[in-house]
C-alpha cells in the first residue's frame, strides 16, 4: 500500500484496509503485509461501514478507496465489496502491485471481473519489482485504458537521487503521462524499521517544510479503528493522535463528526508536520525533539513525534489550549476555504488571535 499524495478534499474519500495478505513480500512495507498475513475485514463489516459511509452527511463520502495488502489477492471478495460499494453510490477505487497483469490478456480478464472499481492505483518501486516487472505495470495501464479506467502510479524512493528509482521513472515515463506518477519517500516504519540503517536516506536538522493532503483521507483498518491517513502511523499498535476512534465501539458519524474539529488533524493539512515542531520549540520543549529528520518527509516528522508518548501527549495538551485551536479554526477557513471547524467551534470573528502565535509565524 501506500499514502495518497494528491489533493482531496477533506473526507470526501474513505479507505478500507480490506487485507494484510499479500502476493509478494517488501522489505519496505508499512504494514508488513505478505502471503502469510491471515487477517483480514470481515464482509459484513466492509459492507455495514459502505452503508455508513454513503449515507454520512448528506453524500459528503463519494468514493471509497479499496487497498491492503493487496486487495486483488481475493478477487471474490474484491468483487462483492467493490460492487457494494457502487451500488451505494459510491465512486470505487484500488490500490495494487499489479501482480495480476502478468499478460494483456490477464490484465483484461481481471478488470473485466471487477467493473465497479473505476480506478486503479499502481504501486511500484525498486522493491516491488524484486517480484513484479515493470512490464506487469505496463500491462495493467493498457487494460485500464482499453476498459477506460483511470490510473495513477505511485513510486516509492529511499533517495530520489538514487539512479535505481531515476532508471524506474525513466522507464515509466515511456508509458506513462509524467502527471500520474506520484513519488513518496521511504519512511523507517513497518517492515523498513528493521532495515532503517540500510535505507540510502538524507538528513536534515530542520524539518521538511509541506501541506499534509494524505490525512484528508481517513482508513478504516479491519480490526474497527479509523486512521487520518494511509501513512506510517497505521503500524501503531497502541493508541495514537491519529487514531480517529473505533467502530466496533461507535458509529462511522460519531468518528467523522468528531475528525472535523480535530485540531491535530487540521494543523497537518493546513501548515503540515513541521508545525508540530514550531509549537513544541516554542513553549520550551526542543530538547525533547529528534536531532534529525528525514529530507522530503513529512510522514517521518509524525512517525518521530507521534510515537513519542512525551511528544505526542504534549501535543494534545497544546492543541486543547482554546486559542490554538481558534487559531487552527479560522486559518482552515482562510487557507483550505472550509468553514465547518470555525462553525461547530461557534466562533463569531471576534476571537482574539495573537499574530505571535506559534503557529502562525512564517516559514523560515
Amino acid at each position: 500500500m501506500t499514502a495518497r499524495s494528491e489533493d482531496i478534499p477533506f473526507m470526501s474519500t474513505l479507505g478500507l484496509l480490506l487485507t494484510y495478505r499479500c502476493t509478494i513480500f517488501c522489505p519496505h512495507c508499512l504494514v508488513e503485509a505478505g502471503p502469510e498475513r491471515k487477517e483480514k475485514m470481515a464482509l459484513g463489516s466492509a459492507f455495514g461501514w459502505i452503508d455508513e459511509a454513503a449515507g454520512y452527511r448528506n453524500g459528503t463520502i463519494r468514493c471509497i478507496e479499496l487497498t491492503g495488502g493487496e486487495p486483488f489477492y481475493d478477487l471474490q471478495t474484491l468483487a462483492l465489496i467493490s460492487d457494494h460499494a457502487m451500488n451505494a453510490g459510491l465512486s470505487v477505487s484500488a490500490i495494487t502491485n499489479a501482480g495480476w497483469a502478468e499478460t494483456l490478456e490477464q490484465a483484461i480478464l481481471t478488470l473485466n471481473e471487477l467493473p465497479a472499481i473505476r480506478k486503479i492505483s499502481i504501486s511500484t518501486d525498486v522493491y516491488h519489482q524484486q517480484f513484479i516487472p515493470v512490464g506487469y505495470v505496463h500491462n495493467a495501464i493498457i487494460a485500464a485504458e482499453l476498459l477506460g479506467r483511470k490510473y495513477d502510479i505511485a513510486v516509492t524512493t529511499d533517495n530520489e537521487h538514487d539512479e535505481r528509482y531515476r532508471s524506474i521513472i525513466a522507464r515509466l515515463e515511456k508509458f506513462v503521462e509524467p502527471g500520474r506518477i506520484r513519488s513518496t519517500a521511504t519512511v523507517p516504519a513497518g517492515r523498513a524499521m528493521k532495515q532503517a540503517s540500510a535505507l540510502n536516506r538524507r538528513h536534515s536538522p530542520e524539518p521538511f517544510m509541506a501541506a499534509c493532503t494524505a490525512s484528508s483521507v481517513p482508513v478504516i483498518l479491519p480490526d474497527g479503528r479509523v486512521m487520518a491517513c494511509a501513512g506510517p502511523m497505521l503500524t501503531r499498535q497502541d493508541s495514537c493522535p491519529l487514531c480517529l476512534g473505533n467502530l466496533r465501539k461507535e458509529s462511522l458519524a460519531n468518528v467523522l463528526d468528531r475528525a472535523e474539529i480535530n485540531p491535530l488533524l487540521h494543523l497537518l493539512r493546513v501548515w503540515g508536520p513541521h508545525r508540530m515542531v514550531s509549537l513544541l520549540r516554542d513553549r520550551g520543549h526542543g530538547a525533547l525533539l529528534p536531532k534529525e529528520y528525514l529530507c522530503g518527509s513529512g510522514c517521518d516528522i509524525c512517525t518521530k513525534l507521534l510515537s513519542d508518548r512525551r511528544l505526542a501527549n504534549l501535543l494534545t495538551s497544546l492543541l486543547d489550549e482554546q486559542k490554538n485551536r481558534n487559531v487552527i479554526a479560522y486559518a482552515r477557513m482562510q487557507r483550505l476555504k472550509e468553514p465547518e471547524m470555525v462553525q461547530r467551534c461557534h466562533l463569531d470573528g471576534s476571537d482574539m488571535i495573537d499574530a505571535a502565535n506559534a503557529l502562525l509565524v512564517p516559514d523560515a
